[in-house]
């Protein structure tokens, strides 16, 4: 067991570099933005958003989600949406390299923090529930490590899911590992406004190129 959690270590890190978990990375931080206007803790909600992200991704991956996600019409609509968000996610990042376009952030950043949107409570949770589990989904077009996969279904048909499930969720804790990084680093205390446009905008040019690996 021990040499199969290595290999789930090693296969993760391996499958974490792929265009989904990258364009999952630029929502996340968008929705980063969004939630400093909520009336919640961001750091709860963002770890709930990870939290809900992998759990949907064991679930699409190795559950009954499968039956949905294997669909050819959801695989088309699947690349469209994605083929959208890296057409945002680059003029985002344009953006966020241009001064005047910092200066704005920082002073909306403080107007938005002296005033509070409404938003009730119920429904930031539910956005970031729905959020996760839909990234997760729409992750499932990009093909993850053949012999977790056929390892993974291979247990579960046999009913021995106790057995494989610590592998599976090793797996997938280190194949977001993108996600935790740049969670990370925008988490700094006293991180420079210009530093954090530097670390958007990378996230967000890589994410929009990698897209073009999807329509191979």
């Amino acid at each position: 067991m021990k040499d199969l959690l290595t290999i789930a270590c090693g296969a993760g890190l391996q499958d974490g570099l792929n265009p989904c978990i990258f364009m999952t990375c630029a929502v996340f931080i968008v929705y980063g933005f969004w939630l400093s206007s909520s009336p919640l803790p961001i750091r709860q909600l963002t770890i709930t958003f990870g939290l809900i992200y992998i759990l949907s991704t064991l679930n699409f991956n190795f559950g009954p989600g499968q039956i949905f996600v294997l669909q050819k019409s959801f695989c088309f609509a699947a690349k469209i949406i994605y083929f959208v968000l890296g057409i945002v996610a680059f003029i985002l990042g344009v953006l966020s390299i241009k001064e005047w376009f910092l200066s704005y952030r920082r002073s909306t950043a403080a107007k938005m923090a002296g005033e509070k949107t409404n938003i009730p409570v119920f429904l930031v949770w539910l956005i970031t529930a729905v959020l996760a589990a839909v990234m997760s989904a729409l992750a499932t077009t990009w093909p993850v490590n053949k012999y977790i996969i056929l390892l993974g279904n291979e247990a579960i048909i046999k009913g021995q899911w106790q057995t494989i499930m610590p592998l599976l969720v090793t797996y997938v804790l280190f194949s977001t590992w993108p996600l935790w990084f740049v969670w990370a680093l925008l988490s700094i205390k006293n991180l420079r406004p210009a530093l954090s446009k530097i670390i958007c905008a990378a996230v967000f040019f890589t994410a929009s190129s990698s897209m073009i690996l999807l329509f191979k």
